[in-house]
């Protein structure tokens, strides 16, 4: 393919234009954390289902304490006592009261509670000292969902909060789509797996575990493939074994060397190519294409590249795959204040790892030596990436735009 070379978001954009949603499966509510739903959760009864305490205390008629103090409290009658989960079988007429625990449900004729920390007993008879609003330490049926409503609407993720209130609507099954698989391939002579002999001239394949560490991370299911060797036939069955996938990924072999066969091998199999180099540092060396309907993404080898450009391009594709709506595909952008001066002189954009942190309300950005794309320990203890344009040179305290993947 010819070139100039696209932006960033020139790519992305082409990226996502040729990914789809995936199909919808139901699941059990628990393995429903993390997912997106794909259709919306209306409630199918009001929440609480009845009126119910909101205190331990006594349940009554306002109109009996409304001029009660300490001084001269009022006494009521206890009629009945009710627990959580018991059925009032007495309704609370006047000069009366039932008392109450937190959760149970109120008694009919009664219009209030009274903390009990606002009465004291008086042999089978309560004194009000303190008397509330009316209808206060109540909670309404259907304060919080109405019947009919919908309370989860679909293309939200079910986060620890919506997969409780799912659970009190009595969602057993829940509709989400799929997870997206992919297949993580490595290529190389010179990769050897983490358990083996570290020889000369070889380096331990870490991308496909970092690649497979942030598919976990973004809701994705890694299928890790076995390092193939720079050999085209080796490389052939390799991308062919790994169609079964819903996306590919592959690290090295999208250069221009005269080893590096990935691009031969997929226009053999009749990949349709959308792109082929981004202008940015690390990750200029980017590979798309559809191969047989799989999205498929060659990265650079250099590992920080990899992880760079699966951050720009590879998480929104999966983001969009498993249904996550459009504004929560890319990653989350803020301006923070550079603690010590920053440059790029080159002529792409540039994406410096950074910490950011917060202190006194301010997002504060610092760059660690070391941001050669090779360099792996650049990633530990950071959190961000700075955005400096071709030519930027920013000093102490200037403000510059980062992109935020970790907590701060």
């Amino acid at each position: 393919m010819s070139d100039p070379l696209l932006s960033p978001e020139q790519a992305q954009q082409l990226v996502l234009q040729d990914i789809p949603v995936l199909g919808v499966e139901r699941v059990p509510l628990f393995d429903a954390l993390g997912r997106v739903l794909a259709e919306g959760i209306a409630a199918r009864h009001d929440n609480p289902p009845q009126d119910n305490s909101a205190m331990d205390g006594y349940a009554l008629r306002h109109a009996d304490i409304a001029g009660a103090s300490a001084g001269q409290p009022v006494l009521l009658e206890v009629v009945e006592d009710i627990p959580a989960g018991y059925v009032p079988r007495k309704s609370v007429g006047p000069g009366q009261a039932s008392r109450i625990m937190t959760g149970a449900l109120v008694p009919e004729g009664a219009d209030t509670v009274v903390r009990v920390e606002d009465t004291r007993a008086e042999g089978k008879k309560a004194a009000v000292l303190v008397p509330p609003a009316v209808g206060a330490n109540i909670r309404r049926r259907g304060e919080d969902v109405r019947a009919g409503q919908e309370v989860v609407p679909a293309g939200s993720p079910v986060t620890p909060g919506a997969l409780a209130l799912l659970a009190s609507l009595q969602r057993a099954l829940v509709p989400v789509h799929r997870q997206p698989v992919v297949a993580i391939l490595s290529t190389g002579d010179e990769l050897v797996e983490v358990d083996e002999p570290l020889a000369p001239g070889k380096i331990v394949n870490s991308n496909t575990y970092g690649l497979a560490a942030l598919c976990l991370a973004n809701g994705a299911l890694p299928l890790m493939l076995p390092i193939a060797r720079d050999e085209e036939a080796q490389i052939r069955r390799a991308v062919e074994s790994a169609l079964s996938a819903d996306f590919i990924l592959s690290s090295g072999g999208v250069s221009v060397g005269d080893y590096d066969y990935v691009k031969k091998v997929l226009d053999d199999l009749g990949a349709q190519a959308r792109l082929w180099r981004v202008a940015m540092k690390p990750g200029k060396p980017l590979f798309f294409c559809v191969l047989q309907g799989k999205p498929y993404f060659g990265l650079p080898g250099n590992p920080v590249s990899s992880l760079v450009s699966f951050l720009q391009f590879v998480r929104p594709a999966l983001r969009k795959a498993a249904g996550h709506l459009p504004g929560t595909w890319f990653l989350p952008q803020v301006a923070a204040r550079l603690e010590h001066d920053l440059f790029n002189d080159g002529d792409r954009r540039q994406y410096v790892r950074a910490r950011l942190r917060l202190e006194e309300g301010r997002l504060l950005a610092a760059a660690p030596q070391g941001q050669g794309s090779h360099q792996l320990s650049s990633m530990l203890g950071t959190n961000g990436l700075l955005l400096l344009e071709a030519g930027m040179r920013l000093g102490a305290g200037d403000e510059v735009q980062a992109q935020v993947f970790g907590d701060l």
